[in-house]
C-alpha cells in the first residue's frame, strides 16, 4: 500500500517516476513549480491548481499521486487521464495517446481477475469480437494490450451519457426519442447479428447517446460468437 505524499518534493519525485511528464513536458513541468520553492512543504493548493492550469496533470492524476501512487498511469501508447467508471469485472478510463493526441476510453482488467483464466478469457474474446465490428452505432476497438501485469483495451471514446443515467436524470424520453434510440440500437445489433456475435447484455447502461444523438453500443464482455461454447459465458 503506498504511502501518501506529505512533501512537495516528494510529490513531484512520483510526478517524474509515473511518466506523465515526458522530456518534452520537463521544462514546463520546472516553470511551472518554480513560484513554490520549499520543497519539504506540503504541496499546495495553488501548486496542484497551477499544474493543471499548464495541462501538465488531470485533478485524477494528482488525486493518484498524492495517495503514493506512481504505476499504471501510462499503459503502450496511452496516458490515463481520469476515472470513466468501474464495475466488477473492469475499469474504464478516459486516455489520451502519446503520439497523436487522440482520446481513447482504455479499458482494464484489475489485477485481482488476471490469474482467473476465465475472466482473462472473456476479456480477451470481448477485444476480438469487438475488433471484427465496424458499425455507427457499436462503440470500436483499436486494440488489446498488455502493459507489464496490466491487461488493457482501447477503444473509442464517446463522450456522452448512457441511457439509465440519462433516464434516472432527466425522466422518462418521449415516444418519438425512445423509438430512435431503439432503431439505432437494433441497427448495431443486426450488424453484430450479420458478423454472428450475439450481444447478450443489452440494457440502457450499455447504450451510451452522443451530443449529436447517436446511440452506441457498449461492452461486449457476454457477447457469445457462433459456434462459441465455452461455459463460463453461461
Amino acid at each position: 500500500m503506498p504511502n501518501p505524499v506529505q512533501t512537495t518534493d516528494e510529490f513531484l519525485q512520483l510526478v517524474r517516476r509515473s511518466g506523465l511528464v515526458d522530456a518534452a513536458d520537463e521544462r514546463r513541468l520546472a516553470a511551472t513549480v518554480a513560484a513554490w520553492p520549499d520543497g519539504g512543504a506540503a504541496p499546495s493548493a495553488a501548486l496542484l491548481q497551477a499544474l493543471i492550469d499548464a495541462e501538465l496533470l488531470t485533478r485524477w492524476q494528482i488525486e493518484q499521486l498524492l495517495r503514493g501512487k506512481h504505476k499504471g498511469f501510462v499503459l503502450g501508447k496511452y496516458r490515463l487521464l481520469r476515472l470513466l467508471g468501474a464495475g466488477g469485472m473492469s475499469s474504464v478510463y478516459l486516455a489520451e495517446h502519446t503520439a497523436l493526441r487522440s482520446f481513447a476510453a482504455i479499458k482494464v482488467l484489475p489485477l485481482r481477475n488476471v490469474d482467473r483464466t476465465s475472466y482473462l478469457a472473456r476479456f480477451e474474446r470481448e477485444a476480438r469480437q469487438s475488433a471484427r465490428l465496424g458499425h455507427p452505432n457499436i462503440v470500436r476497438t483499436f486494440d488489446l494490450g498488455v502493459a507489464g501485469s496490466i491487461h488493457y483495451i482501447a477503444m473509442e471514446y464517446v463522450d456522452g451519457v448512457d441511457l439509465h443515467a440519462k433516464v434516472k436524470r432527466e425522466g422518462p424520453l418521449t415516444v418519438r426519442d425512445a423509438a430512435n434510440v431503439i432503431r439505432q440500437a437494433a441497427l448495431g445489433l443486426h450488424h453484430a447479428h450479420e458478423e454472428g456475435i450475439v450481444h447478450r447484455d443489452v440494457k440502457p447502461a450499455n447504450l451510451i447517446i452522443d451530443g449529436r444523438g447517436t446511440v452506441k453500443i457498449l461492452d461486449l464482455g457476454l457477447a457469445l460468437a457462433a459456434g462459441d461454447d465455452d461455459g463460463s459465458l453461461t
